[in-house]
């Protein structure tokens, strides 16, 4: 089991995790929505960077989340290079504050979202669970 944590300004009102390689980041449709995603990268609805910042953090294999359920999918990690640990970024990429964790292997993880408020997250919560199989 693992975690880490961030606290960032969330610019334009989102924070992102994705692999830390050759992630493909989603658009919103119509800017309603909780959060989007691509198989290699989350963009997650926070509160206004006005409102204060926002924490971040990354539970892997954890089985007790914080707050409510708004997002789950799936986000394929493949093994990079140089480097054979992969692992994730999260944080406001537009703001340029990151961390980055590493993950147990390569593959399929499921990305549960959690947060505080989901009309405007101070704190989010991603749960990766690797998938079996």
């Amino acid at each position: 089991m693992s975690e880490s944590e961030i606290t960032v300004t969330p610019l334009n009102a989102q924070v992102v995790l994705s692999a830390s390689e050759g992630a493909e980041f989603p658009e919103w449709v119509t800017g309603e929505e909780s959060a989007v995603a691509t198989d290699s990268a989350i963009l997650v609805a926070t509160r206004e960077d006005l409102d204060g910042n926002v924490t971040v953090r990354v539970l892997i294999d954890e089985f007790a989340p914080e707050g409510e359920k708004v997002f789950e999918s799936t986000l394929s990690l493949p093994t990079p290079t140089p480097t054979p640990t992969p692992s994730v970024r999260f944080g406001s990429f537009l703001s340029g504050e990151l961390a980055e964790i590493e993950l147990p292997g390569a593959g399929e993880y499921t990305a549960q979202v959690y947060v505080d408020d989901p009309a405007g997250a101070s704190t989010v919560l991603v749960l990766l669970r690797r998938r079996e199989g």
